[in-house]
């Protein structure tokens, strides 16, 4: 895991030449003979945190005491050691040097100061990334939500897999939201008939997402029927999906289902039609680019889906998957009994504020 504290232990051997007898030999030959030994604890850590590099100096003899070593150190973009402190090695050959603070993934090194290009083997320590967003912010946006009218919940997938939220698994209608699914299992059809994406199919496919046209999605529905749209929600490991006795949008769907759905969803596109998925779901027209595109836009890359059902429910529903340069999660934000489909829109984007930490 990537916050686990692993201590790393190398030991390397320095063959030399052969010469003469042990008893012979100076001492610094004698000691390297054997070897030093490096560790790292820790070997993950945070920007700005410490590490302590130590070990021990060993003899044919035995443990080797009052020698000089020199730390060397390498930060990335790697390019060569350099003199980072010096110790004296003490009782049994031990050696540690003062705490360093590491603000880059660096290598360290340690060599005998007195054998001239002689050093030990190199550990490497990694800065560590907290997932993203931090749980303070999920926490600020679950305080945020308990403050909103109605009934509402959300889930994030962080870039570290992990699942947080609020009434993770309550289920709410999918309206809309469903016609994202329902673009997944209809290229899935495609590429497993091994056919194009045609002309017809692009008239179906991009008002159902782009203007979130309820006649295309009926007509995908019918294409692709209710089956395709049960194996989209299985490989999505939708646990809450509940497929829609009548009308679509009566699909029932949770936070965590759908943050789970867009979090895979990349994975679950035949690869020939992922442009063209991504592309959709980045580029709906801009009268229903609410809620988390606003918020996120320009930092992230936001491909999403809304939904909504305000005179009948109170409904509104949105989710996304949010891209930038080393940093993806998916994010849901499900809304029932709003006062109107302003304050809906008004609540996702409370908490995607609240989780990218723009909140004023």
């Amino acid at each position: 895991m990537r916050r686990a504290r692993i201590c790393i232990v190398a030991v390397v051997l320095l063959a030399l030449p052969a010469g003469p007898s042990q008893a012979e030999r100076p001492l610094a030959a004698r000691a390297l003979a054997s070897g030093i030994s490096t560790r790292a604890t820790p070997t993950k850590l945070a920007s700005g945190r410490t590490t302590t590099i130590s070990g021990a100096l060993v003899g044919p003899a035995g443990p080797v005491a009052g020698e000089l070593l020199e730390l060397q150190a390498d930060p990335s973009p790697y390019g060569r050691f350099v003199n980072a402190a010096h110790t004296v090695t003490g009782a049994g050959g031990h050696y540690r040097f003062p705490p360093l603070r590491v603000y880059r993934d660096t290598r360290f090194r340690v060599a005998y100061v007195r054998m001239r290009g002689r050093a030990g083997p190199t550990v490497q320590v990694v800065l560590e990334v907290p997932a993203y967003p931090p749980s303070n912010r999920v926490i600020a946006a679950a305080r945020y939500l308990s403050g909103r009218a109605g009934t509402n919940a959300f889930a994030v997938i962080d870039d570290d897999h992990r699942l947080a939220g609020v009434n993770l698994h309550r289920r709410f209608h999918s309206a809309s939201v469903v016609k994202a699914m329902l673009l997944v299992a209809y290229l899935r059809r495609l590429d497993y008939q091994h056919r194009p994406l045609d002309r017809a199919s692009q008239a179906l496919l991009y008002p159902m997402i782009h203007s979130s046209d309820n006649n295309a999605a009926s007509t995908v529905l019918a294409i692709v029927g209710e089956a395709a749209l049960a194996r989209v929600a299985r490989d999505a490991q939708m646990e809450d999906f509940e497929a829609s006795s009548g009308w679509w949008a009566f699909t029932e769907v949770s936070a965590a289902d759908l943050a789970r759905f867009f979090f895979r969803q990349d994975a679950m596109i035949p690869r020939r039609f992922d442009g063209y998925a991504r592309w959709l779901l980045s580029t709906i027209e801009p009268s229903e680019s609410w809620g988390i595109p606003v918020i996120a836009r320009p930092e992230f890359q936001v491909f999403f889906k809304g939904g909504w059902l305000p005179k009948s429910e109170g409904l509104v529903n949105q989710v996304g998957r949010l891209e930038r340069p080393g940093i993806v999660f998916a994010l849901a934000v499900l809304t029932d009994q709003d006062p109107s489909m302003v304050y809906g829109e008004q609540t996702i984007q409370g908490v995607t504020a609240r989780l990218l930490g723009r909140a004023g």
